[in-house]
């Protein structure tokens, strides 16, 4: 499958343009601010991951850092005591809210309210175990985000040309993965996901190629430098990298062929293989335009935002 197909394929899994708001994937950031949580900094990690478990089986995706919309929790102790040993168990009696809002304007969408029971070896342990169980289809909290979810469609369905403005901006300084990753936050069910969708793939084959031509010239600038077998091995092995599908694949193939009859012996075939391979398995890591944004924004510093509003 070429990056075109992976790319219309990814779109036509994710959801339809006329899909309603509550069968839409709609990106969300999972924030546990210690202080406004509540809770143990060696528990707060667990929260985050129960939070996260939420969003999935909620029809939310947090692998998109550029979004205003935030899912967090406060805890409060309602009980606690302890059970008789050896070893003495620690009980806690926990009363979780979970708040969904705009960060950006801080508007509060809801809270879903739940208490939880935690049993475990201290104070920790009794948080952890708490926090795991946190049930994801409780109906308190699939209502919060169903409401939730109507509010974001309505801030995509409008906010999406100002989204695709600032993406245009950010790739005519060549900063491509940042491009993607804003447009791409854009659900593809929203009034502009087909839009943005377009201009996500025109975006992703634009990097591809200017990545790819950088590598040829790389390899084309070492050759020129030094035209013997270990060069060979050295210009082979970066011309390997070259995706198929880049516009400069032809211009490559031609420099491996030259420099095979140059050296007047065939590069070592496993040697190419094993790039080949490598880059295989890249290419499956990153078969889709928004892995490309993703990427980027898994590299960059976590996003904190002051939650104390909310309360």
């Amino acid at each position: 499958m070429n990056i075109k197909e992976s790319f219309a394929t990814f779109c036509l899994t994710a959801a339809c343009i006329c899909c309603p708001a509550q069968d839409c994937t709609m990106p969300v950031s999972i924030q546990i601010d210690e202080e406004f949580a509540n809770v143990p900094t060696a528990a707060a990690s667990i929260l985050y991951q129960s939070l996260s478990r939420v969003a999935t089986e909620n029809g939310l995706t947090s692998e998109t850092p550029t979004t205003p919309f935030v899912l967090t929790a406060h805890c409060d102790v309602l009980d606690k005591s302890n059970l008789p040993g050896p070893p003495i168990q620690t009980v806690y009696n926990l009363g979780l809210t979970l708040y969904m809002a705009d960060t950006f304007t801080q508007k509060k969408f809801g809270t879903a309210y739940l208490t939880l029971d935690g049993v475990g070896t201290g104070e920790v342990k009794s948080y952890i175990n708490a926090f795991r169980r946190i049930n994801a289809n409780h109906s308190e909290i699939v209502g919060l985000i169903n409401r939730s979810k109507a509010n974001m469609m309505k801030y995509y369905d409008t906010q999406y040309p100002n989204i695709i403005k600032e993406a245009k901006r950010l790739a005519s300084m060549h900063n491509y993965e940042e491009a993607l990753m804003q447009v791409l936050s854009i659900p593809v069910c929203s009034k502009g996901g087909e839009e943005a969708s377009r201009y996500g793939l025109q975006l992703y084959t634009e990097n591809l190629n200017r990545v790819n031509l950088f590598l040829l010239n790389r390899a084309r600038a070492l050759w020129a430098a030094g035209q013997n077998q270990q060069t060979a091995f050295s210009v082979c092995a970066m011309l390997a990298q070259i995706d198929p599908d880049a516009a400069c694949y032809t211009e490559a193939s031609k420099l491996m062929k030259e420099i095979k009859n140059q050296v007047r012996s065939d590069i070592d075939f496993e040697m190419r293989e094993k790039y080949r391979d490598e880059i295989q398995l890249e290419k499956d890591r990153i078969s889709t335009a928004r892995a490309v944004g993703v990427a980027w924004g898994n590299g960059q510093k976590p996003m904190t935002t002051n939650l104390m509003w909310l309360r």
